[in-house]
Formats: C-alpha cells, structure tokens, sequence
C-alpha cells in the first residue's frame, strides 16, 4: 500500500497554475527568484533601505547607482577600516567558494626592486609552507587510505594527525591570548587585508598611473606587488585553516557519518536482509570517501564541498539519502568554512590594528597615504598606546568580533532560513525512488513490544519516505538555494550589512543626541529669558 506525500510546502508549478486565482504577489528579488518566498521582511533589510533613503534624502550621493554600497560614503575614516575589512574578507571567501584560487590575482606581479623583498619573501615563504603542510597532509592520508574501512580508532587517529599536519604551518589560535593593542606585523598577508579590492578598482588605478611622477608610481606599484602577493598568501592560508576545520569536523561527527536512519533499517527489515537485527550505527567509516572529501575542500567550489560530503554519508553507495541525511550533509558543509572565517577574522585583527591610531601614523594599509612602512626594516612591532587609544582600539576589536560571531550564528540559520528552504527542496524535488512516494509497510515489532510480540506476530505500521538523489538535490538548490553556492561570501556580506546597521544606528543616535541638546539649550535661554522679565 502506498500514498502520496503531504506537506505545506507547493512547489512552483502548481503555484503557477494557481496564479490567475490570486491577487497581488510580492516582487521578484534574491529571496523570491524562482516562485519561492523566502523572508518577506527582515528587521535588517528594513533598517538599511531606512538607512539608503535617509543618505538619498540628504542628496550626497546617487544611491540609485551605488545600492547598498553607498552606505560605504556615510561611513567616517575609522569606520571605513571595519568596511574594507569586511570587503578584503569577502575576496578571499568569494575566491575559495568558487574553486577559483588557483590563479588568484589581484595584480600584475612586478617587482621593483629589492625594497620591499623582505616582506613578499615573507609571504611567499608562508605560501611556501603552508603547500607543503596541504601535501604532507595528502600523503598521509593516501597511506592511510590503503585501508579501505577505518574503524573508530583509526579514523580519529587520522584526522588527528591531520590536524597536527597542518597546524604546523598556522599561527596560533589568537583567541587563547590576551589581545594586545597596537600590535602589528607587517610580514602576515592578513595585515593589508583592508587592501583586497576587486579588479575593476584596479584597472582604475593602473590607468591612473601615467599620470603620476616617478616615486609616487614606484609607491604605487610597490603597494600593489605587496597586496598581491599577501592576497595569494592569504587565500593559501585560508585553504589551510578550511582543511584544518574540516578535520575538526569530521573528528566530531563520528555518530552523524555513521549513523543508519530508522527508514533503511526499516527497508531492510522488509527486504528479510540478515536474519539478526540491524545496529543503528555502522562500525567503520570509507576511508576513500574522507580523501576525496579533503581534496573537494582544496581544490573545488562549494557545491563539490556538499557532493563529497553526501558522499561520505551514503555508504551504501546507491546515490540516495533520507531527508535527515539530507539536512546533515548541508550543515556539515558549512560548518568548516564558518569556523574558517571566524580564524581568519581573529588572526587579521591580531597582526594589525584595528584603527589607525592604534599606528601613531596613517599607513597605506590602513586607508593613509604613508608609505614609509614599504622601505622600514622594521617588520613587527607593538606600539604604546595612550589610555584612551588602548581603549579605543581593544573596544574596536571586541565589537567587531562580538558582530561576526553573531553574524555566523543566525544569517544561515534565521536570515536565509536554511531549514525551510532544505524542506521545500525535498518537497519539491522530482525524486525517483518509490516513485516519489510514500510506501507504507509492516515490520516486526517485537523488539519494540517485547518477545512475547514475535509469538502472535504483532506488527507495526510504518511509513517510508522516499529518498532524494544529489542530482535531483542540486537541481531544486540551485534555483531556490543558490545561497549555499557561496556558503563563505554569504556569511561575510551579511556581516558587512550587520555594520552598515551598526554605524548608521550610531549616526542616528548622534544626530539625535544633538537635537535634543539643541532642544534643551533653546529651552534653557527661552526660561532664563522669562526669568529676566
């Protein structure tokens, strides 16, 4: 006996044929592209159009050019170094999503001479290194793969040897140190962060260069060999913290890989498979799967990082997955990446400040036009800071951290709403097995009501769902979840909007601050004048 699935979730189809039935429909967006609805309102989106209409009304800048970006003009000299920060972030991720970091570039490489060769063979050595930790890594799990099912002991050993591998070659985790104000060091590739900006700003200021005397264009091309080579550096010291991350996960996530889902042990019991009963866990794990798991993470894009991990958990190998397991896959997907960027955000503020006064000068790096530090021998250093710089700078850092660990924890979860686009996805998908739909069926309920069930041969009744195909998957993502394509650049665009809210919040309370003491101050001379009276 079997029946056909029931869910709230309409897929776009029958919604198109329901459409001259209806009324007035929202507008086509991000969220709605493709018949879904996703977020109809969002207190943050509501709260930047807030923002954009008031900067428009103020007829500073054309935001109908800009967008969003023009918040980027409200912004003041300090705030703007929260922004690039964000934006310098945003490359790195958005290079990585994509599977595009192999010829990443930010600029043509032209040395110009041996000025600044101490600090790009810094870099370069750091690159260098962290290669050869991705290597060692491989080769280790090549040897360790000769097995073909690793039991539980032999995979944590692995993974912690993984771990070991590659921490070898990364900083270490900042968060276990006090925060030091002013600190800086000018050989880590996250120190001119701030300075990753996209290749249309860089042909602008490539063109711009004939215009310029001799020195200022030898500054400039300086500059740009510098950030390109820490933006390569940067993006092979990303990889490396993403490989490190991921071996933390699967380290602990022995029970989700392992695990056997009520509906195929359900399946087997139909299907008279073995005469004992099934665990619901399985004792070993495919030791090839895991290996081709860590290259999709090295080398591919996102949406091979969710094919390898689907992988990983089909261990019958049939292609097939339950909704739960489904639901897993994407979760892990994403966790080695966030925990990723978190390190990353943690490591830039340590080797440079997070203000410019936290330098005592307005570097290159940090939005200024001093270019001293491109010929300084001087390649880290810890400043002393006044009390209130300190201060000013170690409450910069908190917030910005505060801000991005809020980000990470509900922008997949709350604003792009993961769980009800993951339903729909499976509700919608055109799914081949059990002809998509629900089989029900009797097992054995003895184990359940006790032996003395199997003597009168009680059964239970049982629903199956059907199970969904990474093909049939992908197909559904792509439209109406395109958002796990760029699981890294979504985080850090989010995070970029959560400071545009942020200051704009700061502009507004400024400016209210400052009426109501222009208010009282009128107030106060209108009684002190009828007092005269």
């Amino acid at each position: 006996m079997a029946s056909t699935p029931t869910s709230k979730s309409t897929s776009p189809d029958a919604k198109s044929s329901q459409s001259s039935k209806q009324g007035a429909i929202w507008g086509v967006d991000s969220n709605t592209a493709g018949g879904g609805v996703w977020a109809q309102t969002s207190a943050k989106k509501d709260k930047l159009n807030e923002l954009l209409t008031e900067l428009n009304a103020e007829g500073v800048v054309d935001t109908g050019v800009l967008g969003m970006e023009s918040l980027d003009l409200a912004a003041n000299s300090q705030q703007k170094l929260d922004l690039e920060l964000a934006d310098g972030l945003k490359c790195i991720a958005k290079c990585v999503d994509s599977g595009s970091h192999s010829n990443a570039s930010l600029h043509e490489l032209i040395i110009t001479g041996d000025q600044n060769s101490l600090l790009i063979q810094a870099m370069q050595s750091t690159t260098q290194n962290t290669s050869e930790a991705i290597q060692k890594l491989f080769q280790m799990l090549n040897g360790a793969t000769k097995e073909e099912e690793w039991t539980r002991p032999k995979f944590e050993a692995t993974m912690k040897e993984a771990i070991r591998i590659l921490s070898t070659t990364l900083p270490s985790d900042p968060t276990l140190k006090k925060p030091v104000a002013g600190s800086l060091d000018v050989t880590s590739s996250l120190c001119y962060i701030r300075d990753f900006v996209s290749d249309k700003n860089n042909h602008e200021e490539d063109s711009q260069l004939s215009d310029m005397d001799t020195q200022l264009q030898k500054d400039i091309q300086a500059m740009n060999d510098i950030s390109n080579q820490a933006f390569k550096t940067s993006i092979h010291t990303y990889k490396t913290i993403v490989l490190r991350a991921l071996a933390t996960t699967i380290l602990g996530s022995w029970e989700q890989l392992t695990s056997i889902t009520s509906g195929d042990i359900d399946r087997a019991a139909v299907n008279h498979q073995g005469s004992s009963p099934i665990p619901s866990q399985r004792d070993t794990i495919n030791s090839a799967s895991i290996a081709k798991l860590f290259r999709s993470y090295e080398t591919s894009s996102c949406s091979d990082f969710v094919q390898a991990w689907w992988n990983v958990i089909d261990a019958d190998k049939d292609g097939m997955l339950d909704q739960e397991e489904m639901n897993t896959v994407v979760e892990l997907a994403m966790k080695p990446v966030h925990i990723a960027l978190k390190e990353m955000l943690d490591l830039s503020l340590e080797v440079c400040p997070t203000r410019s006064a936290g330098l005592g000068y307005n570097a290159w790096f940090l939005g200024g036009e001093d270019a001293s530090s491109l010929y300084d021998d001087n390649v880290s250093s810890t400043n002393k800071l006044s009390w209130r710089n300190r201060r000013t700078e170690l409450a910069a850092r908190k917030n910005l951290i505060r801000t991005f660990s809020t980000t990470l924890n509900r922008h997949f979860r709350d604003q792009v709403e993961t769980p009800h686009r993951l339903r729909c996805i499976y509700a919608w998908a055109d799914k081949t097995h059990q002809n998509n739909k629900i089989d029900s069926i009797l097992v054995d309920a003895s184990e359940e009501w006790g032996s003395a069930s199997s003597i009168v041969g009680r059964k239970r009744y049982v629903e199956l769902e059907p199970k969904i195909r990474y093909e049939e998957f992908r197909e559904v993502q792509k439209k109406h979840f395109p958002q796990l394509d760029a699981m890294g650049e979504e985080v850090v665009m989010s995070f970029k909007e959560d400071l545009w809210v942020l200051q704009g919040k700061g502009r507004q309370n400024a400016e209210l601050r400052r009426d109501c003491m222009l208010f009282l101050g009128v107030v106060s001379l209108i009684d002190m004048g009828i007092g005269m009276l």
